[in-house]
């Protein structure tokens, strides 16, 4: 598996992620975004400390496969240079959920956000009816921190949100 920078050959891939309303929910969207809008973003994308951000696809391939299969994406939102944080958010394709690849881009996701932007946590928002993410981030060694009750609207009601944080050790010098 690999975490790579989004191409313009990925406009597809953006384009169902980003439209699927069963995941407007974690996005905080609400509507379908246009390819125009969607390449405009691609081209316009800028290093995380200009935009507060960075998105990769997730590319996996399996065994009898040539060439690898873009799964989902997976960001870094909310990046904070001062406090050395940032969220996570994740999206794998409904045909690749269950296979333990979001397990799989999520220890890259934290391996890139430590060695290369050196943040000291990692946090993500779950709502707290997604019971494959919760036990995503559990599994991960994410501790939950807090229950924010009401936190977003979703299925035509106001929804809990758990909020998840790892916090990275830093090595100890002897």
């Amino acid at each position: 598996m690999i975490l790579r920078p989004l191409e313009p050959e990925d406009l597809d891939l953006l384009y169902t992620i980003e439209n699927d309303p069963e995941l407007w929910d974690c996005s905080n969207t609400n509507g379908p975004y246009s390819r125009y809008a969607l390449k405009n973003y691609i081209a316009s994308i800028a290093s995380i400390y200009e935009c507060g951000s960075i998105r990769f696809v997730i590319e996996h391939k399996f065994e009898k496969s040539t060439k690898p299969h873009s799964i989902g994406l997976i960001d870094l939102v909310n990046f904070d240079p001062i406090c050395a944080k940032a969220e996570v958010c994740i999206a794998i394709l409904k045909k690749y959920r269950g296979l333990g690849l979001g397990f799989q881009a999520l220890q890259q996701m934290e391996h890139y956000a430590k060695k290369q932007i050196n943040l000291h946590s990692i946090y993500a928002l779950v709502e707290a009816t997604n019971t494959p993410s919760l036990h995503l981030f559990e599994k991960s060694d994410y501790k939950q921190v807090a229950l924010l009750p009401e936190w977003i609207y979703a299925h035509e009601n106001y929804q809990d949100v758990a909020l998840f944080q790892k916090i990275f050790q830093k090595k100890v010098e002897k």
